[in-house]
């Protein structure tokens, strides 16, 4: 039996697939539900001449694992770049999974890197992480936006703290803000203690690991950001350049250009959103530490503003990590 490929177009309730040969005719055409059962039963019917390749959407993961132990190599693709090589008006599951079938067997697959088993753990545990402290940052912001709505602006910096407690119990406030206050600041009490369970299992994960004891010696970046980092990255080498690992945060301008005219935006926000939020946080603390960067955030928010300058130094963090992951280097203050 000759070599075949697979492309798999992967939905949340099923997959559509389509196999074609080493000279691109289809040979077989099909789907299946996106259940154990069945993604089991597809795979075992798999050999080690079928080649599979599909987008890193949904549970792509998991159907990783299920496929791995029959076909004979496991591809995953670059969704933006496929869309921009096989653009077409033509938009059904069966020619999408045979566009990444035809990609695979020519050779002109954008691949996206799969991480191993331990980094998919990190990221696991990094990532719920990152959902919990969205949802005790949403809940601090109601609290604030309650008061507010009743001419009271507390001067704390955390508004769960004890001693802000204490200053709400005092307030002259409705019965229903009251509760809605209590319940608020029920789900952070919750929510803290979950995140400093996870603290502990993250810092237990991460120990002894040189990666993030390299990443370390970076001023603002302690245990839990380096973990972070090392977790999102994962292999530096999957980056060509400080660049691509730049774009990869999402930190990098929007830009537009036509004929002699560029625009500039935003940035993309495009890549990790727990590792763009790291070095964020990082920036500030390696403002206050760094000479080197500090006189760069100085100089951009002369001509600019705070939040343009602290994503620069992000930015500008996230070179300093390329180079130092790369070379194997701690982090030199003058190379900043």
């Amino acid at each position: 039996m000759s070599e075949s490929y697979l492309g798999i177009d992967v939905h949340k309730k099923r997959c559509v697939y389509t196999e074609i040969d080493s000279t691109g005719k289809v040979v077989n055409q099909g789907r299946f539900d996106n259940t154990f059962e069945e993604v089991s039963t597809f795979a075992s019917s798999l050999t080690s001449k079928v080649h599979v390749v599909l987008e890193p959407v949904l549970n792509y993961l998991w159907l990783l694992d299920q496929f791995e132990p029959y076909a004979g190599s496991i591809h995953v693709a670059t969704p933006f770049k496929v869309r921009v090589i096989a653009e077409s008006k033509a938009k059904t599951d069966r020619y999408d999974a045979r566009v990444l079938a035809e990609l695979l067997r020519t050779n002109f697959l954008p691949e996206s890197w799969v991480p191993p088993a331990e980094i998919r753990w990190l990221r696991g545990l990094i990532r719920q992480r990152h959902h919990l402290v969205k949802t005790i940052v949403m809940n601090k912001n109601r609290i604030r936006h309650l008061l507010f709505q009743h001419g009271i602006s507390l001067s704390v910096f955390n508004i769960a703290s004890p001693k802000a407690r204490l200053t709400i119990r005092g307030l002259c406030l409705p019965e229903v803000t009251r509760q809605t206050i209590n319940q608020c600041l029920k789900i952070v009490a919750i929510h803290d203690d979950l995140v400093l369970e996870l603290n502990k299992r993250i810092e237990k994960s991460v120990k002894g690991n040189p990666t993030v004891e390299l990443l370390q010696t970076i001023p603002g970046i302690g245990k839990l950001r380096s973990a972070t980092i090392h977790g999102e990255i994962g292999d530096i080498n999957r980056f060509h350049s400080s660049k691509a690992l730049a774009s990869y945060t999402g930190l990098v301008p929007i830009v537009r250009s036509s004929g002699d005219s560029v625009w500039t935006g935003g940035i993309t926000r495009l890549g990790s959103r727990p590792l763009r939020h790291a070095l964020v946080e990082a920036s500030i603390n390696a403002i206050r530490q760094s000479p080197a960067l500090r006189r760069m955030y100085s100089r951009i928010l002369y001509r600019s503003n705070v939040q343009k300058a602290r994503v620069a130094v992000a930015r500008k963090l996230a070179v300093i990590i390329y180079a130092m992951l790369r070379r194997n280097e701690s982090f030199r203050a003058e190379a900043a």
